[in-house]
């Protein structure tokens, strides 16, 4: 009977969690009093998303076995498992009820807690897994996401430096404090660290991650090398494809960005940002009409997207069509007034339109946010024919 039971516990150790449950079905036809198969089986339904199974065998095992904190531990856990955290967070607290000195419950707690934005209270939770057991990893580590989340950054690298400092080649620590140090803005030192994670062992997430660092290293041939692998691990893991089809418009290969975006349009039709991005990538190909499409599309799904409507008025600002492209700007600035670009484009629309002293007056407001503008205005052939009227020269001269 107990062969089953063995055999059960180990494929779900090892991640095989389909023979986890056949096993544990197995073992519980022939003993369906015994807790150790039924916690197996309830987990592993659990993993498998079978999650109507995952219940009843835990009510099975409070029947049997009364109030638990294990038994609680494990039904929050099925309730993370689902995305229903809140609900996690109060079966979690429930067993910590039944015993206040379980460092893993107070991790599951903690996990939970992030995820439902109360970053505070999951601090203090791996705080007492850390109290009841110092130096545990599991709390460690999660209280190091948690800090990234919260953009505590110099908080959390410091606690993946400590835990590198016993386990040197922990893979996952390694991507964890790269990702602390880029967003610290030492993306050199987090390039580092995720190439020596991927001599240990590679996974999709590493590879997006080493390709941010070289965008931002400006190294964006190589970041598209690194995308490549990231998909040849996991087609389809989120974010990839979009960040490759990102990238190959800021090296001019936009022609291939487009393909790539024409194939996620057909996969994702709801998605606001592949239209977005096409309309971009469109609109440096020359092909205005195609991109003005994609940015009213991209507006339909996300009408409040600020820079959708800013390209939006730039296109028809070339296509000639300044009252509506002023439109557009005054549309932005009504629900952003400090926007810059808004502003020196609603100065460039007066401008086409042979108004200048209504130009000088938005690019005025555009300087006032950002003097930088005044630079690129002098060199704008929008404004070649306005740059003599009073207002110009005086907004210049000063």
């Amino acid at each position: 009977m107990g062969r089953f039971r063995e055999m059960a516990s180990r494929a779900f150790e090892a991640g095989e969690y389909r023979k986890a449950l056949e096993y544990a079905d197995k073992a519980l036809a022939r003993d369906p009093y015994n807790m150790e198969s039924l916690n197996v089986a309830a987990m592993a339904a659990t993993q498998l998303g079978e999650y109507q199974k995952a219940v009843a065998l835990y009510e099975q095992a409070l029947l049997l076995q009364g109030e638990t904190p294990e038994v609680y531990h494990n039904i929050g856990l099925l309730h993370a498992h689902m995305g229903d955290h809140k609900g996690a967070v109060k079966i979690y607290r429930e067993a910590l009820a039944l015993d206040q000195n379980s460092s893993e419950i107070y991790v599951s707690l903690a996990n939970s807690l992030g995820e439902t934005g109360q970053v505070e209270a999951a601090l203090a939770a791996y705080d007492e897994a850390l109290r009841i057991e110092p130096g545990m990893k599991d709390a460690l580590y999660n209280k190091g996401v948690t800090l990234n989340k919260a953009e505590r950054f110099q908080e959390a690298a410091d606690i993946f430096k400590g835990l590198l400092a016993t386990e040197p080649d922990d893979d996952v620590v390694l991507s964890a404090r790269a990702c602390s140090l880029n967003m610290m803005g030492r993306p050199g030192e987090a390039l580092g660290l995720f190439q020596k994670a991927a001599e240990i062992s590679q996974s999709p997430g590493l590879f997006y991650n080493m390709a941010l660092t070289l965008e931002k290293l400006g190294r964006r041939e190589y970041a598209v090398l690194a995308l490549d692998r990231a998909l040849e691990l996991d087609p389809d893991f989120p974010g990839v494809v979009l960040e490759k089809a990102n990238i190959l418009g800021d090296l001019g290969r936009d022609e291939e960005a487009v393909d790539i975006y024409n194939y996620e349009a057909e996969r994702q039709h709801d998605e606001p940002i592949i239209y977005f991005n096409r309309g971009i990538s469109l609109a440096r190909l020359g092909r205005e009409e195609e991109a003005l499409r994609d940015f009213n599309h991209a507006l339909r799904l996300d009408a409040g997207n600020l820079d959708a409507l800013n390209n939006k008025g730039s296109i028809l600002l070339s296509l000639g069509l300044y009252a509506e492209a002023l439109e557009c700007f005054e549309d932005i600035l009504k629900a952003d007034r400090k926007n810059v670009m808004a502003n020196y484009n609603k100065a460039c629309a007066y401008a086409r339109m042979g108004e200048p002293k209504k130009a000088a007056a938005a690019l005025k407001r555009a300087a006032q946010l950002n003097r930088s503008v005044l630079e690129k205005a002098a060199g704008d052939e929008d404004f070649k024919g306005a740059m003599e009227h009073p207002e110009f020269r005086a907004l210049f001269a000063r």
